[in-house]
């Protein structure tokens, strides 16, 4: 069994760190609100004071965080990973960052004589909890092999992008694609709303045609009930969607659609919805549009 430290403990890395420990390997655990491992310690995951003190008694590091900073602070901060590497071990990054992040990082790691999987993850937390997320690995193909079995406890489907930052783009293509169907639902259901159709048969009958994809199928609940609790937020919305923008840019590529759709996820942080879920959206065009749900 494997030795692995696990940084990030938040709605998706708790989940993904308790299935390796039911997996029956060693792991540790760290996330700046020690709060927040408590359901992994629960599981048998062990306590770490830093990042470098995780790595030290692992030979495997992921590390699930918010946002490029937080990466770099896990690995190059005052006690940071690297600093505990020894040749040999491995380092997987499961968050969503910028490729230009994710390569100060990786030349930092092949510099201890480690390598560097770039292995961002699709899928909600239901996924995450059952084992069930897509993971989009690149890097180092022989490293891929050697944690694949570790990518398949915790993820039902598996792509190998390339050597280098191939993951990274991959993601931030689907993410637009997320953003983007969120508004071209919430527009369609308000539309329905307001044309006087029932709000949860209207739902039900999108989620069950031909453009019923999973992630419409996820958002049933929240936008029927109206719980925005946060899945996956706005304000990490648009974090992922600036991303896109820089890629986008050094491609030369456009992205109309997604431009629009910012505006509104932007619309969504300044009415206060920042940290609800991104199918707030749908709240956010009743409002603009003058419809209150009875």
């Amino acid at each position: 069994m494997a030795k692995i430290a696990f940084i990030g403990m938040g709605n998706m890395g708790s989940p993904m760190s308790i299935n390796l420990v039911k997996a029956g390997h060693e792991v540790t655990v760290w996330n700046r609100t020690k709060s927040k491992a408590d359901e992994a310690l629960a599981e048998g995951a062990k306590w770490a004071d830093s990042p470098k003190a995780a790595m030290e008694v692992s030979d495997i590091i992921i590390t699930m965080v918010a946002d490029g900073n937080a990466l770099k602070a896990a690995a190059l901060g005052e006690n940071g990973y690297v600093q505990a590497m020894k040749p040999g071990d491995i380092a997987i990054d499961m968050s969503t960052v910028a490729p230009a992040e994710s390569l100060v990082v990786n030349e930092a790691v092949e510099a201890a004589g480690c390598k560097f999987m770039r292995a961002p993850v699709t899928g909600s937390t239901i996924l995450a909890k059952s084992g069930q997320i897509g993971i989009l690995a690149s890097g180092d193909k022989e490293t891929y092999d050697k944690v694949l079995p570790l990518f398949e406890i915790m993820g039902g489907n598996q792509f190998y992008l390339g050597g280098a930052e191939e993951a990274r783009v991959m993601k931030l293509c689907l993410n637009i694609m997320i953003a983007t169907t969120n508004l071209m639902t919430a527009e369609a259901v308000v539309l329905a709303e307001k044309s006087g159709l029932d709000l949860a048969q209207a739902y039900d009958v999108i989620a069950g045609s031909v453009v019923g994809s999973p992630f419409v199928k996820y958002k049933v609940g929240p936008v029927t009930s109206g719980n925005y609790a946060p899945a996956f937020s706005v304000k990490l919305m648009m974090k992922d969607v600036d991303l896109a923008f820089a890629a986008a840019k050094d491609a030369g590529v456009a992205l109309p659609t997604t431009a629009l759709t910012r505006q509104y996820f932007a619309a969504a942080a300044g009415a206060g919805y920042g940290d609800c879920d991104i199918s707030v959206l749908t709240k956010v065009l009743e409002e603009q549009c003058g419809y209150q749900r009875a």
